[in-house]
């Protein structure tokens, strides 16, 4: 487990079936847009203690440069975290391969497409804040509400984009993987 400083805010996409519990935690539905993701955000950041979210999580479906998360964000929205200037150190995402650089995509944006490391360098070079990613599957079980302030342990290759959009630090835990006859190996936490 990974515990995380408040005040926090956890994102929970309604086609999840995990749940993050944060200082503030929104269950967010399909026809939310950017937006008002963005725009919600910035508003609980200056209501919180010190005037800002020392951590803001996305527990949502990902692939690479994309999160299933409301309407959708993908690289077309990366600007718009710029709301979050000054607001938010840092951002998780909790979610499949945002990270990942899909071969032969040229960087084109939307499900299963897409340049990862384009995506979460633009996200963090916008809000001005550190952003953490994985680029590979992740699993972490069916119907499970994480303890409050903590997210689970990443599974493969993990990156942490600076302010810059530089990479300031990886971590490569284990992957996960699908089994033999059924079922995946993953991380305990």
């Amino acid at each position: 487990m990974i515990r995380l400083e408040g005040p926090h805010m956890g994102l929970n996409d309604s086609r999840s079936t995990n749940r993050v519990q944060m200082w503030n935690t929104w269950a967010v539905t399909t026809t939310e847009t950017v937006d008002h993701m963005i725009g919600w955000v910035a508003e609980v950041a200056k209501g919180a203690p010190g005037g800002k979210l020392k951590n803001v999580v996305f527990r949502c479906h990902g692939a690479p440069a994309y999160l299933q998360c409301g309407a959708g964000i993908t690289r077309s929205h990366t600007s718009k975290f710029s709301a979050w200037k000054g607001l938010v150190e840092k951002i998780w995402f909790s979610a499949c391969q945002v990270g990942y650089i899909t071969p032969g995509t040229g960087g084109a944006a939307g499900p299963a497409n897409g340049d990862g490391n384009m995506f979460c360098c633009e996200i963090a070079k916008a809000a001005e804040c550190y952003v953490v990613a994985s680029t590979e599957l992740q699993v972490i079980g069916v119907n499970r509400v994480l303890p409050y302030g903590h997210l689970d342990t990443y599974e493969g290759l993990v990156l942490s984009y600076g302010p810059g959009g530089n990479v300031t630090w990886s971590r490569r835990y284990p992957s996960t993987y699908a089994l033999p006859g059924g079922g995946y190996h993953q991380n305990p936490d």
